[in-house]
């Protein structure tokens, strides 16, 4: 089994994240349940299959760390409705629609969309590391200040910056008139695929790692040492990483922005306190 996650663990899990969303209905309301089952299938992965058992959590851990990713996870659903509504009342040009290939079978205009919202999500994500007002504004120090990666970190960041989480997909899919299944179908791609390269397991496969992040990516992201959390931007296609020079790889002994990881409520007012620098030098 170890080997197996190794070397095709991820596109195996995506496809089965796709298979899954099938077999619920195959639509819009099937993508957030289809993304839950995901979260307790790594959950029992991570406890049977640890990449690092030092990095295991306690149950009273996961138990808090998978509410608070509920509750966000609703909110970000709300928010993506609400920038739907938004778009829909703008007069957008006619001819925006015919740019999106509709006509593709839908699994390739899923990844098509997968690549482009996280090519959108890029440049948000570079400018929060970018610029310390935008940093502290959208609270995505939250999402930074965790020890010890887990699926559930994936969900787990301040309300502040599911603004800026929901905006790609919501303004790709009405901007272009996508079919609401495709839309679907990306979210299950890009939602799976976010709490895999957050997982603490050892995933992987040789031949999507040129295009999609995989965790060993994301973990460099996530460093305490600054000059590695500022690069590997995309979560979901590393792609952009690679073609806009922002792409590193390299061994990560601990992920956070400190020594200590922050209590719940130091976490729920980091917007309102004065930035700081994150993480260390060298």
């Amino acid at each position: 089994m170890t080997r197996l996650l190794r070397l095709a663990g991820q596109p195996l899990l995506l496809l089965i994240s796709i298979g899954l969303w099938m077999l619920f209905g195959g639509d819009s309301a099937a993508a957030p349940i289809t993304v839950i089952t995901m979260l307790a299938v790594l959950f029992i992965l991570e406890r049977w299959q640890a990449r690092r058992r030092d990095w295991r959590q306690s149950i009273g851990e996961k138990v808090t760390l998978a509410g608070a990713w509920i509750v966000l996870g609703a909110i970000l659903g709300l928010i993506t409705i609400g920038y739907e509504q938004i778009l829909y009342g703008l007069p957008l040009p006619e001819q925006s629609a015919a740019i999106w290939p509709h006509s593709l079978p839908w699994p390739v205009q899923a990844m098509l969309l997968f690549l482009v919202s996280d090519l959108v999500y890029y440049w948000i994500h570079r400018a929060i590391h970018t610029w310390p007002w935008l940093w502290r504004a959208s609270g995505h120090g939250v999402h930074h200040a965790f020890h010890n990666l887990h699926a559930v970190n994936a969900g787990v960041t301040h309300p502040f910056e599911l603004l800026l989480l929901a905006l790609p997909i919501a303004l790709i899919g009405t901007v272009f008139s996508i079919d609401p299944a495709v839309v679907a179908a990306g979210v299950v791609l890009l939602g799976t695929n976010s709490q895999l390269v957050h997982a603490n397991l050892d995933l992987g496969a040789p031949g999507i790692r040129w295009i999609v992040t995989t965790g060993a990516d994301h973990r460099v992201h996530h460093s305490m040492v600054r000059e590695q959390s500022d690069r590997n931007y995309a979560c979901n296609a590393i792609i952009w990483d690679r073609l806009f020079g922002t792409h590193a790889i390299g061994e990560v002994s601990q992920t956070g922005t400190g020594s200590h990881q922050p209590d719940p409520l130091h976490l729920a007012l980091l917007p309102f306190r004065k930035a700081g620098r994150r993480g260390t030098s060298g």
